[in-house]
């Protein structure tokens, strides 16, 4: 048995007694005893609560822990969380999402999973290029709901779960009696250069109206690994920026509307095509990549249990311009190209609450459309067409409701369904097949949560969903298929919650959470290569354990969080290759309250993968050491501002992340400065 096999098992044990949890502790600037990561609460999976009362597996990454990990990638900020892993490269342009061993670099993974942005829902998809393309520094909050369960309200065929970004507030800087802030931030690592500086300006001109303004440029040279090598064309410039406003108005405040918009860009010339990789038989390339997304909104509260509104409209487009390649060959991938994905969002959501003597009840139901635009124009090709990279439009409308009934503050039972009605037309330049298909995929579920004592609870869940074909898979010149079925998921998982309060000290806390899952998938959709036609594939099955617990007191936190999934091709018995290592997450940490001083450990313990299929390599375990340090000075001239350090991969170490295709980065310096005024 291997060493970090070991060392994975004897910590599962060590988990299972619930004693400790995952990244730099995130609570308040002081945070209050008695709560941990595991209280704070969740809105995305229906009616607010802790998450570890929700009957689901979700969590949530606050602003506090964003600042300590001191990212360049979303996927930095996902980096602790069970059962997600971050796939392809660190390199901006290179990383998607994996969810329970869904999210790979092929070819429609990103359709098995959501990612939102305020409510607006995010996609690109392209050859050797990651799915999403933002800075994780103009959020506060991200959630992440594990398992097919999130269908019912993002959107049928969500097979992975959702990952929900919020962006920052104006209130989130306006301090008590302010009407405005300006705020300054630096951030340097030594792995290669790398840079952010952050201003913000909040202001509140008149009561109720919240104003937002935030420029960060970030950029960095190419990285190194623990070898001391560099990781071809990881260098970037990418400026970004976020205007929002919001007004609350009316009786009570009850009417609120609201506005944002986010802009990102990079531009680089003669970098390697692809960039999920190191793969340098591509070639290099010209390539600008901008990514927008525009919201409005509004939310009615009366002071009527009944009604809760909120509805928003939706713009998003991600896109990207490629010139001069330095290889000679007469494929569209090397053709100058504009590619782009426009998504445009109407959708209405209503909460009732009801309650009797021993019950209380919220209702929701909602509405939703999705238009779609996906554009590849060949400039070199009269015909504009990019044979692999099918342009047409995706027109979806889906209804749902959700009911959620608490029985004596012990039992909580959420039946759901959601209808969605998809159709796919073709674009102009796509010359397989010209006639429109349709499909409507359903989502029903059924959660329970019960309360055995104020300190154990259970829980368990059955989910179905289908995940319709999308134009690649329909209309793709090579390899598209009419005829293609939706796929199929059902979901178990169950699991058990603990938590108990003045445990070790006075108003300590520990609490853990377990979950089990096993996800059936029929008609998964596949191709055995990349010019081959999509065909459904008779069963797969993906099975799993996921282990977070929590502890938090006055001098001292911890976190741990622990993830084992298998995946199966029932046809044939062979493994998925979507399957991460099994991996543990440590942290330990202390705190000097008087001081506003924060430090900690962080290790990452990692398997080995050798469950693999075909041509995919195995990977070797490996054991990371991170550690970090923040100050907040609470009076004098440094009142106001936070001098965080940290350093990833201490001991230089040299290994591959299984979903990844690059060497990870060598060990990291990194420290930030900030000062609000």
């Amino acid at each position: 048995m291997k060493p970090t096999h070991v060392i994975l098992s004897a910590s599962a044990l060590s988990l299972a007694a619930a004693l400790v949890t995952a990244p730099a502790a995130a609570q308040e600037e002081t945070p209050a005893a008695g709560t941990t990561v595991l209280d704070r609460i969740v809105i995305s999976a229906g009616k607010e609560k802790v998450a570890i009362d929700t009957p689901q597996a979700v969590t949530v990454v606050d602003q506090e822990d964003i600042e300590n990990e001191q990212p360049t990638t979303v996927g930095d900020v996902l980096t602790d969380i069970p059962g997600v892993k971050a796939v392809g490269s660190d390199r901006v342009l290179g990383e998607s999402f994996n969810i329970r061993g869904f999210g790979t670099l092929s070819s429609s993974d990103e359709y098995r999973l959501i990612v939102t942005v305020d409510g607006a829902q995010k996609f690109h998809e392209q050859y050797r290029l990651g799915s999403l393309f933002t800075d994780p520094e103009l959020y506060k909050r991200v959630e992440v709901l594990r398992g097919p369960a999130s269908s019912t309200l993002y959107g049928s065929g969500a097979l992975a779960g959702v990952i929900n970004l919020t962006t920052k507030d104006a209130s989130d800087y306006l301090r008590e009696g302010e009407d405005f802030t300006f705020r300054e931030k630096l951030q340097f690592n030594d792995n290669r250069g790398g840079f952010l500086t952050s201003s913000v300006v909040a202001a509140e001109p008149v009561k109720n109206l919240e104003l937002l303004g935030s420029f960060i440029y970030r950029r960095s040279d190419d990285f190194k690994d623990g070898n001391g090598d560099i990781i071809p064309s990881s260098a970037f410039d990418a400026p970004s920026g976020l205007v929002k406003a919001s007004y609350r108005f009316g009786a009570d405040e009850s009417h609120r509307i609201k506005a944002s918009y986010q802009h990102w860009t990079t531009e680089s010339d003669g970098e390697n095509f692809s960039q999920t990789d190191s793969t340098a038989g591509f070639g290099t390339i010209d390539r600008t990549v901008v990514d927008q997304t525009a919201i409005v909104g509004y939310a009615y509260t009366p002071d009527n249990p009944y009604i809760d509104l909120d509805t928003t409209l939706s713009y998003t487009n991600s896109q990207v311009e490629q010139r001069n390649t330095s290889r000679t060959s007469t494929s569209d991938l090397y053709a100058d190209a504009d590619y782009a994905y426009e998504i445009w969002t109407a959708s209405g959501r209503n909460s009732m609450e009801w309650s009797g003597d021993n019950f209380s009840n919220v209702f929701i139901s909602g509405l939703e459309f999705a238009y779609q635009t996906r554009t590849a124009d060949n400039l070199r090709d009269a015909d504009g067409r990019v044979t692999f990279h099918p342009g047409g439009e995706s027109k979806r409308i889906g209804i749902f409701a959700q009911n959620e009934w608490v029985y004596r503050d012990r039992l909580t039972l959420i039946p759901g369904i959601r209808v969605d009605h998809q159709t796919l037309e073709p674009g102009s330049s796509v010359a397989v097949a010209t006639s429109d298909v349709s499909h409507t995929g359903v989502s029903p579920k059924l959660a329970a949560h019960y309360k055995l004592t104020d300190n154990w609870g259970i829980f368990g869940s059955v989910s179905y969903t289908e995940r319709m074909p999308v134009l690649d898979e329909i209309y793709d010149a090579n390899s598209s298929n009419l005829n293609l079925d939706p796929e199929k998921s059902l979901n178990y998982e169950g699991g058990v919650s603990v938590s108990f309060r003045d445990v070790a000290v006075q108003k300590d806390a520990i609490t853990a959470k377990a979950t089990v899952f096993l996800n059936q998938v029929e008609d998964l959709i596949d191709r055995a290569s990349s010019s081959s036609t999509y065909y459904n594939v008779g069963e797969s099955e993906i099975k799993g354990i996921e282990l977070e617990s929590s502890y938090n007191a006055t001098y001292t936190f911890a976190r741990a969080a622990f993830t084992m999934i298998r995946g199966e091709d029932k046809t044939d018995g062979s493994s998925l290759n979507s399957i991460p290592a099994d991996e543990l997450v440590l942290t330990l940490g202390g705190r000097v309250p008087s001081e506003n001083i924060e430090f900690g450990w962080r290790g990452v313990f990692a398997d080995e993968q050798h469950r693999v299929s075909g041509t995919t390599d195995q990977t070797g375990g490996y054991v990371v050491h991170d550690v970090f340090a923040s100050w907040k000075p609470q009076d004098g001239y440094l009142e106001g501002a936070e001098i965080r350090f940290g350093i990833d991969n201490l001991l230089d170490k040299q290994y591959r992340e299984h979903l990844s295709d690059d060497a990870a980065k060598g060990r990291t310096f990194k420290l930030t400065l900030a000062k609000q005024f």
